[in-house]
Formats: C-alpha cells, sequence, structure tokens
C-alpha cells in the first residue's frame, strides 16, 4: 500500500516538475477541433431581392409645353423594411427640347433606372416619383409637375411585347388655392410647389389638394425578384 501510494505521489511530481516549453508542445500536439460547414445544411433564407431596370422613356404634352427645355428629377421611395442594395436612389435627366419638331412631339429622355433592393416584407413596395421642371430662354426654372409609378410586380414581359409594357403616369401640376395666389403666380411666371413631393405617395397626406393633369410621362420598367418563396410569399402573373 505504502509503495503504490509513493509511486502515485511520486508521478505526480514529475507532473508538475514539467517545464512550460514541454507543455507547449504538448499543446501543439493536441489536434484542434474546427467547425466545418456542412455543405447539405441550408441556412434559411432572411430576406427577397428586387431588380429593378428601365429608363425614364419620354414626356408627353398635348397642347405643347409652355418652356423651351424640360428635365426631370427622380427618386426611388420604399418601405421602411426596404433596403437599398445598389444602385442611385436619386436622379436627373438631360435637358431636352422639341423646339425643331411639333409642339405636341414626344420630348425624349431614355434616362436609365437600375437599382435593387431586398425586403423581408412587400409591404411598402418601391415607388419612383418624378418632377419634371421646365426652363425658359433666360435660364430660369420652374415647376412643370409631377408624376409617380408603382414598380411592376409581375416583373416583365418578352422582347417582341416590350412595345406594350411601356406604362404612362399623368404630369399633375398644383394649382393655387385662391386667386390671390393664382395672380402672383402670372406675374412672376412660377407655378406653385409642394415643400414635399412625397406626400403624393400617401393618399392620407394629399387628401384636398387641388391638382390637374398637365401631359403624361412614360415609363419603361422591369422587376427581377429572387428569394420570396422561401419567405412564404408565392405569387405570379
Amino acid at each position: 500500500m505504502y509503495e503504490g501510494e509513493e509511486t502515485g505521489y511520486q508521478d505526480n511530481e514529475n507532473d508538475n516538475k514539467e517545464s512550460p516549453k514541454q507543455k507547449q508542445r504538448k499543446n501543439r500536439r493536441t489536434p484542434s477541433v474546427q467547425k466545418v460547414n456542412d455543405p447539405g445544411v441550408k441556412t434559411p433564407a432572411s430576406y427577397f431581392t428586387l431588380c429593378i431596370t428601365g429608363q425614364i422613356v419620354s414626356a408627353t404634352f398635348p397642347l405643347g409645353p409652355d418652356k423651351d427645355y424640360i428635365f426631370c428629377r427622380y427618386e426611388l421611395v420604399a418601405g421602411p423594411d426596404w433596403q437599398l442594395a445598389s444602385g442611385p436612389q436619386h436622379g436627373i435627366t438631360q435637358m431636352a427640347t422639341i423646339k425643331s419638331g411639333h409642339f405636341n412631339d414626344k420630348i425624349v429622355f431614355n434616362m436609365p433606372i437600375e437599382v435593387s433592393y431586398k425586403s423581408t416584407s412587400p409591404f411598402g413596395w418601391p415607388q419612383i416619383i418624378v418632377s419634371v421642371y421646365g426652363q425658359n430662354g433666360l435660364g430660369s426654372e420652374s415647376l412643370v409637375g409631377y408624376a409617380r409609378v408603382h414598380m411592376p410586380v409581375f416583373g416583365s414581359r418578352r422582347q417582341d411585347e416590350q412595345t406594350s409594357s411601356l406604362s404612362e403616369a399623368p404630369i399633375l401640376m398644383p394649382k393655387c388655392p385662391n386667386m390671390i395666389a393664382d395672380i402672383t403666380s402670372w406675374l412672376l411666371r412660377r407655378q406653385p410647389e409642394l415643400k414635399d413631393p412625397k406626400i403624393l405617395l400617401d393618399n392620407t397626406q394629399c387628401k384636398g389638394l387641388s391638382m390637374e393633369s398637365y401631359g403624361t410621362l412614360e415609363f419603361q420598367l422591369n422587376t427581377v425578384m429572387r428569394g420570396a418563396r422561401k419567405l412564404g410569399y408565392n405569387w405570379h402573373a
């Protein structure tokens, strides 16, 4: 009994007498366990993506524009669950004119749009709001009107049907609330403007706003959506 206990005591003393270098060597020899991702295990999707491509094609004024040059400022607006992944959210077109053509010819912009969104909910589907401005020969700018349109839900059509996939939105111009404001607008040669054009996207905020149609703005928009079915959203045309 005493001999066995003495040998065990001596072994414990030998273990305690190991130098730090020997302990480091033992730690190096022990294989480290690394977590390897199993390719067969699929992580659940947390969002879907929406890719938008297209262009602001042209503007048409049946009675002709009262400005020599026309250009547009556009902005993409989406709900709180939507995050812009790539592409510009704002933009401005070049100045276009029809001075050499007929008064009601199309004013062509062909402004390209290419953005990508990611979201967890279709609530707050992206919209585009466009502010149309005009410039006279003296270089002064004034508002012509506003236009807005939702991004398409069911993607795009075939190449042979692209001509019928164009969408039009009316160009709405705010009206003066009273006669004094109307006279002031005529004297200054400036149309009334909205402080925040985004109120046109909410029907509750633009209730009671007096506006009139001044022309049409033509869009060509296509969408590609990925990952919606993994989140339980399944709709098709």
